[in-house]
């Protein structure tokens, strides 16, 4: 009946301490927690009366905890009532000028793109509900409705990621109980489509042309800026490294070691890539500057001559030092280096030469052919070099010449998969038939 009469966040009256055989004084009681439940807590003491007082104390701080907690769930119950009634058009603005003051750290670029993708693809759909009522099934129409006719997987994929900023944002200041995307069920991915190279066969034979057409290019007489090489140096040095666009943009005659070996080997140190930011010029982002790792690349004697060449013959304006600077000595622009090079694969004659050993010969055979040199984009380049490493070399040090942490990212994205496997017959062999080497060698 004792139990019954305690109102919740009491503890009644205290009974009086027992005196234990080691002459200590043992006080028990019990706590009734603001949700009905029983806590029993003991304390001793010298004498009977701080045994009790300990007790006392201990009960007086769990009344206190339970005050301070309800007082909290009632303020953020308020909160999830006044956020109910907002539009989610607002909370999203709201967010949008979180991330350009720097909340979450983004570089302006992304932020001017997670607001661009936010006014143009979630506001529309999104903007004219409350914000309660952006639940995990309106999250999962929205999302899984992009993903129209198996087409636009990585749009909905740049929304998920958005919206999951902007509710997670939502959730941190008590507007709601949490984040509804992470319950939305995973989104379809496309069939994986074959990584498209250039085979090792091939790479001198494309090398070759590229060079051949950008020599041309400088014997003909034609109005406008005279032409250079930046195209031919430029496949050549991705072709050598595996290097991405923006980094060989961002290259400065400073992170490259070409007028003596160092340690046996000429170097390439990759620390930036090139980036356009709102309101700005094609910028150079320091990697040291935000937390990614530098890496240094050994290049062939050949390449450090080509270098060399380049430097000696390159004119103009280059405050910045750049390997690869455009007109006026400013940063060259990722689509400037792409137009290019569409201009000039579209222009190239080349044809592939099957070898003898790649024609089929009674099986199903694989046939090994590079991509058309017409599709091929700088990050074809990438994934050329990736490929022949892994397969020549190994999968890890294809992973650590592009910078990669986990092998899993180079093999998913970069490797090309053959149909062809290993050849593992020999030591299947061994095992199925008890074979002894030492006994085969020596009967041979």
């Amino acid at each position: 009946m004792a139990n019954q009469r305690t109102r919740p966040g009491s503890w009644g009256k205290i009974p009086r301490a027992k005196r234990q055989s080691d002459g200590q004084y043992l006080a028990s009681g019990r706590y009734k927690s603001l949700d009905g439940k029983l806590v029993q807590r003991m304390r001793t003491g010298t004498t009977a009366r701080k045994a009790e007082d300990a007790v006392l104390s201990v009960f007086q701080a769990m009344a206190a905890e339970d005050r301070v907690r309800t007082a909290a769930e009632a303020q953020s119950s308020t909160k999830i009532r006044q956020g109910a009634a907002v539009l989610f058009a607002e909370v999203v603005e709201k967010w949008i000028s979180y991330i350009e003051s720097g909340g979450q750290g983004l570089r302006v670029s992304t932020a001017y793109e997670y607001a661009r993708i936010a006014r143009a693809d979630i506001v529309p759909a999104l903007g004219a509900r409350r914000l309660a009522d952006i639940d995990v099934r309106t999250c999962a129409e929205f999302l899984h409705g992009i993903v129209d006719g198996g087409r636009y997987y990585a749009k909905a994929e740049h929304n998920r990621v958005i919206l999951s900023n902007v509710l997670t944002w939502c959730a941190g200041l008590g507007l709601i109980p949490g984040n509804p995307v992470r319950q939305v069920a995973s989104l379809p991915r496309p069939r994986k489509k074959p990584v498209q190279i250039v085979e090792k066969e091939d790479m001198a034979s494309v090398l070759a042309a590229v060079r051949s057409h950008g020599e041309d290019q400088l014997q003909i007489t034609r109005p406008g800026p005279r032409q250079n090489l930046d195209i031919p140096d430029g496949v050549e040095l991705l072709l050598a490294t595996g290097m991405r666009i923006s980094e060989l943009l961002a290259l400065r005659w400073e992170d490259v070691w070409i007028d003596q070996p160092d340690d046996g080997s000429y170097w390439v140190q990759i620390n930036g890539k090139v980036g356009w930011e709102q309101g700005c010029p094609m910028l150079r982002h320091d990697y040291v500057k935000t937390g990614i790792k530098a890496l240094d690349l050994r290049i062939s004697p050949n390449v450090a001559a080509m270098l060399r060449a380049r430097r000696a013959n390159q004119r103009g304006a280059n405050p910045n030092g750049a390997i690869f600077p455009a007109r006026g000595g400013a940063w060259m622009q990722l689509n400037n280096f792409r137009r290019r090079w569409r201009i000039v694969r579209q222009e190239l004659d080349l044809v592939y030469d099957l070898s003898d050993d790649e024609e089929t010969r009674g099986r199903k055979q694989e046939r090994r052919e590079s991509c058309d040199i017409a599709t091929a984009t700088p990050h074809t380049f990438r994934r050329s070099v990736v490929t022949f490493i892994g397969e020549t070399v190994s999968i890890d040090q294809a992973a650590q010449q592009l910078g990669h942490k986990r092998t899993a990212v180079t093999i998913r994205s970069y490797l090309r998969e053959r149909q062809e496997a290993p050849d593992s017959s020999e030591h299947l062999a061994n095992v199925m038939y008890k074979r002894d080497r030492s006994s085969d060698s020596n009967s041979s």
